[in-house]
């Protein structure tokens, strides 16, 4: 080894081992608020080290919500009473009714077998009978004659705006009779209507027919 390199390392002596030496920590020194650089709006410094903060635990919430029920003492008001709703108001009759359609009470037919028919509107009578010009809505009410005493639009039943039941006679060949319980048989002339009451019996040729209101 070179007299160079004697001056530059000290070579130990066999067997010693040297023991490293840390170096003393430096204090840094604080820095003035001038000494900081504030970064332009918008733009996040990521290597700024964020200061942990101690955060209150959050406590459990309850398994039910709770119900407070306040009352009366010192400082304090009493509870005030639920406020009760509105009783619904009645309802008017006359009102709804000027909304409404209102119908007309139905009268009940009975027939010689003892079938029952309602007459809820105008209903023309007879063994076939057929429409006319006068009731184009009406509903047609058929009667099995085999002995054809029936016309085949024998007569008009009609339901009047106010509930009466007026009957008349389609210039049949045998006639519409009326006639109610101990009273005596009218006859009912074409072109002139019968208003028929109830417990009345109506005579269509050979068939009569009782009359009662629903």
């Amino acid at each position: 080894m070179g007299t160079d390199d004697d001056s530059q390392f000290i070579v130990p002596p066999p067997g010693i081992v040297p023991v490293p030496v840390e170096p003393e920590p430096i204090d840094a020194e604080p820095v003035e608020a001038d000494d900081l650089i504030t970064l332009p709006p918008g733009i996040i410094d990521s290597g700024t080290y964020r200061v942990a903060h101690e955060r209150a635990t959050k406590p459990e919430e309850p398994s039910e919500a709770p119900m407070f029920f306040p009352t009366a003492g010192i400082g304090l008001a009493p509870a005030a009473a639920p406020i009760a709703e509105p009783a619904s108001q009645p309802v008017d009759d006359a009102t709804r009714a000027s909304v409404g359609r209102r119908r007309a009470p139905a009268w009940r037919l009975t027939l010689p077998d003892g079938a029952e028919v309602l007459v809820e509107q105008t209903t023309l009578v007879g063994r076939d009978p057929a429409h006319s010009d006068t009731w184009p809505e009406a509903l047609l009410l058929p009667i099995a004659d085999t002995g054809k005493t029936i016309s085949k639009t024998h007569a008009a039943l009609e339901l009047t705006a106010g509930g009466q039941l007026v009957v008349h006679d389609l210039d049949s060949t045998n006639g519409v009779f009326l006639e109610y319980p101990g009273g005596d048989e009218t006859v009912v002339d074409p072109g002139v209507p019968a208003l028929v009451e109830h417990g009345a019996e109506l005579s269509f040729g050979q068939f009569t027919v009782s009359v009662e209101r629903s």
